[in-house]
């Protein structure tokens, strides 16, 4: 439903000046391998409620056993990024909306959102610069950190305030509440808060799902996932939860099909180099028993070369969708002796894909029994 609403909202409006033409494909699987950052335990808050982090646990796990990749990184330069929220110069953005109606009708204001806002007045336009000029080296920071990782998984709040608590503090519930969210429209990051099966005292539980800018089909996908897992009903409803979308597996419009079979599968050493293009995952499929795979000397990265000999046997691959104008730069990347040629599948499609020229295999290793470059990599590291 989610996934829907933003389908309908990503219509580009030529009238709307901050209007961005986002891709907005179907829904489609989630990556076989997706490279999960989540907080290290330092950065992590929970405000001693033993319910809501097991809630998160389980999430974590939930997303692990369906093949995600784990890393812990360190929020503080998220969380320096969600002070300048509200104690930095954008107070001001909210005061050239709301200024008329304070100077004319304070009492039509929220008392709590007039005491933030009132804030703006004392603000300079070189104080707006200085949080620019902050926010792009926080920027720059977070980037390092989500390198090669498709997205951050959080809690979506550190626990429950009741209205008790917001009637006597909104500034400090709310701010609370926004622990794991108030980041993410400063730095231009999509989101998605995914429901999990209710905590063991009844209250809802969910985690939030973060990616940069223009990921959101991954977010939708890897959301599907945690649906699926352990029982629940429809928010706070007794309905059951409706069954999953059809997936669409294949490329849209403006894409092109591209079949991997090495470092760029899902999780391994080159997927940033199509994900990054805004590359997503459409299937899992092999080739047809044509082939011979072959690790080719050299490295890092290890690299896999497929040759169509005719004979042979029937190779996993990925097929991914990648944008047409992205295709050059990801050409680039691609050294000798791998190219991109057309491969057969045993699907019955004929995406591009990584062809290695046959003279590079004279001094490889035939690893063709393996049928998969997952079998070899993991014999590698074992």
């Amino acid at each position: 439903d989610a996934y829907a609403v933003f389908r309908a909202a990503s219509a580009y409006d030529a009238a709307d000046p901050y209007a961005r033409k986002v891709a907005a494909p179907p829904m489609a699987s989630p990556p076989p391998a997706p490279r999960v950052a989540i907080p290290e335990a330092a950065s992590l808050v929970f405000e001693g409620d033993g319910l809501q982090e097991h809630s998160f646990r389980q999430g974590v796990a939930a997303l692990q056993s369906a093949g995600a990749q784990l890393t812990e990184i360190d929020l503080t330069p998220f969380q320096a990024v969600a002070e300048l929220l509200y104690d930095g110069p954008w107070i001001a953005e909210r005061h050239s909306v709301v200024g008329p109606l304070l100077e004319s009708t304070p009492e039509a204001v929220d008392p709590a959102v007039r005491a933030v806002i009132a804030k703006a007045q004392s603000l300079s336009a070189t104080d707006a610069f200085r949080g620019h000029y902050r926010l792009a080296e926080l920027r720059r920071e977070i980037e390092g950190a989500l390198a090669g990782l498709d997205v951050l998984c959080l809690p979506s709040i550190p626990g429950f305030c009741t209205l008790a608590e917001i009637a006597a503090d909104p500034l400090g519930a709310n701010a609370r509440l926004g622990t794991y969210t108030n980041f993410v429209n400063l730095l231009g990051f999509c989101a998605l808060a995914v429901p999990l099966p209710a905590r063991a005292d009844g209250r809802p539980a969910s985690v939030t799902l973060v990616a940069r800018h223009g990921h959101d089909a991954t977010l939708a996908a890897l959301a599907l996932t945690l649906e699926a897992h352990g029982p629940r009903t429809l928010g706070a409803t007794d309905w059951a939860v409706p069954p999953a979308p059809v997936l669409e597996t294949r490329a849209v419009a403006d894409e092109i099909e591209i079949a991997v079979c090495g470092a760029h599968m899902s999780g391994l050493a080159l997927n940033a180099q199509l994900t990054e293009r805004g590359g997503r995952f459409l299937r899992q499929s092999e080739t047809l028993p044509e082939y011979r795979l072959y690790r080719l000397p050299g490295g890092p990265p290890v690299r896999p070369g497929l040759v169509r000999t005719g004979g042979g046997a029937a190779i996993a691959v990925e097929v991914w969708a990648l944008p047409l104008s992205e295709v050059g730069g990801f050409l680039t990347e691609i050294p000798s002796p791998l190219g991109l040629a057309t491969v057969a599948l045993a699907d019955g499609t004929t995406p591009k894909g990584f062809l290695c020229e046959h003279w590079a295999t004279v001094e490889a290793e035939d690893v063709t029994a393996y049928g998969n470059w997952r079998a070899v990599t993991a014999r590698l590291a074992g």
